[in-house]
């Protein structure tokens, strides 16, 4: 891949030329990023490069139907009738040097459809290659429970996106963004790592969540141990034990503080569990479960502590709780939100 194509922040979506240029431009550097991605281990800064450039909306359209067509293209694979033809047209060679002629695109790998998916199918060929991994994501207010072929689970939590790819050697994932819980199925030849940014958590056999925000990034261990890295600040490893919580931020170490585990993992129970939090934490937090978002008004008392259990989601529920708690008043907002304020 050109420099140009490589670097995350072009994008394909400048100011510069029209929508279709913009598309057709993020077209193309999908397909080399494909063919960059698959042409061998990538390295972290490739894949690091990747997700930033994949972040703007038509980067990533361009590069979720690339993936789309892959699959496509294997169940395309094991028709038997689509095979006889390939095996076929492979024993003319006149014909399918001419497809490949046809089909070849002027610079790198170019995937422009389902036609072109069928024509090298007809070479006696596919042209598709193993992908970086599989793409699992959820909405905001959902959940969703992942079962790996190597025996793991997933649960992600609202409004998340994790990339799995499962090797010969290694068991690589990317928390793109949002948070998860990994149960991790034990296999010593094939460590089990998470990168979440430039923070790595490498583990065997054990149960440990992820969450990366805005802020930096949260390790949380409820059973076994996990080794947390961060590359980018030159610190050593940080190993936790079962009942420990790290958070990596850019300023400052990061250092294990023990956690209630079934309080803070309680999204994977469909809940959300407040113990003398600020308001506005809480707020923050029921928010991550609805676009329908709470806003703290005036007089409304942001470092007030609340305490209660409610089920993700819910937000008239917590609406309802923290005004009777705090004497506030709630009032309906025009986007369908609602503002708290003192009562």
């Amino acid at each position: 891949m050109s420099q140009q194509n490589a670097k995350a922040g072009d994008g394909g979506t400048g100011d510069g030329g029209t929508a279709d240029a913009k598309a057709q431009r993020a077209a193309r550097e999908a397909a080399q990023w494909y063919g960059r991605l698959n042409s061998g281990a990538p390295s972290y800064q490739d894949v690091d490069a990747f997700f930033a450039w994949r972040a703007e909306t038509l980067n990533d359209v361009a590069y979720t139907r690339i993936e789309r067509l892959t699959t496509t293209a294997r169940a395309l694979a094991d028709d038997p009738r689509l095979q006889a033809i390939a095996q076929a047209a492979a024993q003319r060679p006149r014909e399918r040097d001419g497809w490949r002629a046809a089909l070849a695109p002027p610079r790198g790998l170019l995937i422009g459809g389902l036609g072109l998916v069928a024509a090298s199918l007809l070479v006696g060929a596919i042209l598709v290659v193993q992908p970086l991994g599989q793409t699992y994501d959820t909405a905001v207010g959902e959940r969703r429970a992942i079962s790996l072929e190597d025996g793991s689970t997933i649960e992600l939590n609202t409004n998340s996106r994790v990339r799995v790819r499962l090797a010969r050697g290694e068991r690589r994932l990317w928390l793109e963004k949002g948070q998860a819980m990994f149960a991790v199925a034990p296999d010593k030849a094939r460590p089990f790592i998470v990168r979440a940014g430039d923070t790595a958590v490498r583990a065997l056999g054990t149960r440990f969540e992820v969450w990366r925000a805005d802020q930096g990034v949260r390790v949380i261990l409820a059973e076994g141990k996990v080794a947390v890295s961060s590359p980018a600040r030159h610190a050593a490893p940080v190993t936790l034990s079962a009942g420990q919580r790290l958070d990596v931020r850019p300023q400052g170490p990061a250092r294990p503080a023990p956690v209630d585990v079934a309080v803070e993992t309680a999204w994977t129970q469909g809940r959300v569990t407040f113990r003398d939090v600020p308001l506005a934490q809480a707020v923050a937090e029921i928010n991550r479960y609805s676009r329908r978002h709470v806003v703290l008004g005036p007089g409304a008392p942001a470092q007030e502590r609340v305490t209660g259990v409610f089920d993700t989601g819910d937000t008239r529920a917590f609406v309802d709780g923290v005004t009777t708690m705090l004497d506030l008043k709630s009032t309906p907002r025009p986007d369908g939100g609602v503002e708290l304020t003192a009562g």
